[in-house]
């Protein structure tokens, strides 16, 4: 026995262990002066591609933190900021989960509740479905003349593979405990319960949606209902009907925040990590989450059932 130890002491009683971390620390934001001048600040935030509270696709590999937790922490240090005036979110999403859709508008709107100040949304190229969703946190809508806005609803979907299973000779057997425990399975058609449970949470989630517009938006009489059919507009015909307030460029936006915060003078900032591009106000946060299509969302959301705030074409 002591023949052993004396070994082991020999081998590795001059070693050093070194603990290398086989990931990358996330840096924590920095503050970005990209135009504008005096000691009032006017904090831009980006909303873009999908809105989820997770990495989706590609971008699970990404170093940068999902859209929701990087909002929270881009408003917690706006927050903090006495000179912080304004709330720019500039949008280009077609929407994305419900909850994370739900989650955002809460965190943007109960920004500019708790810290007083006024919130102006900027509609880049679409601002649709939980896109519109977040767009209804902001006291002011603004959309570039060719954005297209709306695509109010609630949409989910399976993917019925039992003709592809039977075609290719694959026998599906379940064992469970209860006669829902394999809902909505990709397996076999849908149940007639199964469908109308479905639809009745889809229509209470789209009633929510509804709900929020008539809330936050003054229509013209007819447009809400107009509007509940999922349909999108333009920018020129969004302004015709309440949906939005002002067509113009992400510059009017600014004009009119600053306009709204009651100041002449006031820097444009924006968070960033150490290392990533900021030099204007078309600067992107991040790689946008590249829009999943139809085959890739059904794959994705093949055995859990999911509702979305997003515009399907």
């Amino acid at each position: 026995m002591k023949a052993w130890v004396f070994l082991v002491v020999l081998l590795f009683g001059g070693c050093a262990f070194v603990k290398v971390p086989l990931t990358t620390p996330v840096q924590g934001v920095e503050e970005r002066v990209i135009e504008g001048e005096g000691r009032a600040k006017l904090v831009m935030v980006d909303i873009s591609g999908i809105i989820s509270l997770g990495h989706v696709g590609f971008d699970q590999f990404s170093k940068d933190p999902p859209l929701i937790p990087r909002i929270k922490e881009e408003l917690r240090e706006a927050m903090a900021d006495s000179d912080v005036v304004g709330l720019l979110v500039r949008i280009d999403s077609g929407g994305g989960s419900v909850t994370a859709s739900d989650i955002l508008y809460h965190e943007l709107k109960r920004f500019g509740d708790k810290k007083n100040v006024p919130v102006v949304a900027c509609v880049m190229d679409k601002a649709l479905s939980g896109g519109y969703y977040a767009a209804l946190a902001a006291d002011a809508i603004v959309a570039h003349p060719t954005a297209v806005v709306g695509g109010v609803g609630v949409i989910t979907f399976k993917f019925n593979i039992a003709g592809l299973l039977d075609k290719w000779g694959i026998d599906e057997e379940t064992v469970k405990s209860g006669d829902l425990k394999d809902f909505w399975s990709p397996l076999r058609p849908g149940k007639p319960e199964e469908i109308a449970l479905m639809q009745g949470i889809t229509d209470r989630l789209h009633q929510r949606f509804m709900s929020l517009v008539e809330e936050n938006r003054e229509l013209k009489p007819g447009t809400l209902q107009q509007m509940a059919r999922g349909g999108i507009f333009d920018a020129a015909g969004a302004r015709g009907l309440k949906i939005i307030d002002e067509v113009g460029y992400l510059e009017d936006a600014i004009a009119l925040l600053r306009q709204l915060a009651g100041v002449e003078k006031a820097k444009v900032v924006i968070y960033r990590r150490p290392g990533s591009y900021a030099e204007n106000i078309y600067a992107a946060t991040a790689p946008l989450t590249r829009e999943l299509s139809l085959i890739e969302r059904g794959a994705a959301e093949l055995l859990v059932p999911s509702f979305r705030y997003q515009y399907l074409p």
